[in-house]
């Protein structure tokens, strides 16, 4: 899940509602946007995440049959509602745990997320394999919270 932390964010971030989801996608999951073919997929490799120019999922939940938000998944094929990260910085998104990779009891204040390739999710920048300096956009941890049952509140940093 995700959700932006102030009301004026959806006034201040650029969105992108013509690109279609190449695997099933949940809110609060990194994509690379292809304008060419109309697609929206996660970061193939880690050059693929590395780059300034990465979207973030935020769809409505338009699917009487999912039973909570939590379960809410955008289909392969359907519309995704992308936000550009880079119209973010030094504002605060909500994330729960099921879009962060790394284990939710090893993520604490002051930790520094990143998109992690292939999964579109976020991880946990260690300073040895995963070096946050590396990546143009991250998500620095405020403070953990019962969003989506286990989440996280974060800063979005350049």
């Amino acid at each position: 899940m995700f959700n932006f932390g102030t009301i004026g964010a959806y006034k201040q971030v650029r969105n992108n509602p013509r690109c279609k989801a190449t695997a099933e996608t949940k809110n609060g999951q990194v994509v690379v946007l292809d304008e060419v073919n109309k697609t929206a997929s996660f970061p193939a490799d880690a050059a693929a995440a590395k780059v300034e120019n990465l979207y973030i999922v935020n769809n409505a939940d338009d699917k009487p049959e999912t039973w909570t938000t939590k379960d809410f998944v955008v289909k392969e094929g359907e519309f995704l509602r992308n936000f550009r990260l880079a119209d973010l910085v030094d504002m605060p998104v909500l994330l729960s745990h099921d879009v962060i990779s790394t284990t939710y009891t090893d993520v604490a204040a002051g930790d520094i997320l990143v998109a992690e390739a292939a999964t579109g999710n976020w991880v946990k920048a260690d300073g040895t394999t995963i070096v946050a300096t590396d990546y143009p956009i991250t998500l620095e941890v405020v403070s953990k919270n019962t969003f989506g049952d286990q989440g996280v509140e974060a800063i979005v940093r350049a």
